[in-house]
């Protein structure tokens, strides 16, 4: 449908809890136009011909909604498993989403604290390797919670810290082959220790 219809589009890929799907749910917001979710794994069914039943009218709709117009966003943790041919389709690029550096944490603590209505003049939690996720999920209990920051982190372990391994190896697999997220240019990544965060 893609190539048929001349419909554009982009991949996000990157760390769990990144920004990707939000920055894909904002995109239809800041062009001005509607925007719908697809869960591709929920149309799959156990029936033969059902799963492509459900493709085929997800399509249909998408034509009526955008009067046969479309610009799709993917995202999704890695590219494993994504045939090159469906990846190609993609003609807007692909973009690793890194952990924020520390400019961007910032600007995710304010968004956050103003969302909850929290001081922002408490003393915010350390967050090297936090990504925007748990920066949310912390002002979200701290407010759920009526405590402070500090002590809703206490529950927070960082996915950085989780899934060091798993985090790095997406990081070499990114490194010159897909677009940066966060600035110009391909990816680059230097294996020293969380160095793009300074």
């Amino acid at each position: 449908e893609m190539e048929q219809n001349n419909w554009r589009g982009m991949m996000f890929i990157g760390v769990p809890g990144s920004g990707k799907s939000a920055i894909a749910r904002a995109f239809g917001n800041e062009a001005g136009v509607l925007t719908l979710a697809l869960d591709f794994g929920a149309m799959e069914s156990k029936y033969v011909g059902e799963s492509e039943a459900n493709l085929r009218q997800v399509m249909r709709v998408i034509k009526a909604v955008g009067r046969g117009h479309a610009h799709v966003i993917l995202t999704c943790n890695s590219l494993r498993g994504i045939r090159p041919q469906f990846q190609r389709r993609f003609r807007r690029g692909t973009f690793f989403f890194d952990l924020p550096t520390v400019k961007e944490r910032a600007a995710i603590w304010q968004l956050y604290l103003d969302k909850y209505e929290l001081d922002r003049k408490q003393p915010r939690p350390s967050d090297e390797g936090w990504c925007g996720a748990e920066i949310r999920e912390c002002c979200e209990s701290a407010w759920n919670c009526r405590t402070t920051l500090a002590e809703a982190a206490q529950f927070i372990v960082p996915v950085s810290q989780a899934r060091a391994d798993k985090i790095a190896e997406m990081r070499r697999e990114a490194h010159g082959r897909f677009l940066d997220a966060s600035r110009p240019g391909t990816y680059q990544y230097d294996e020293a220790p969380m160095a793009r965060q300074v």
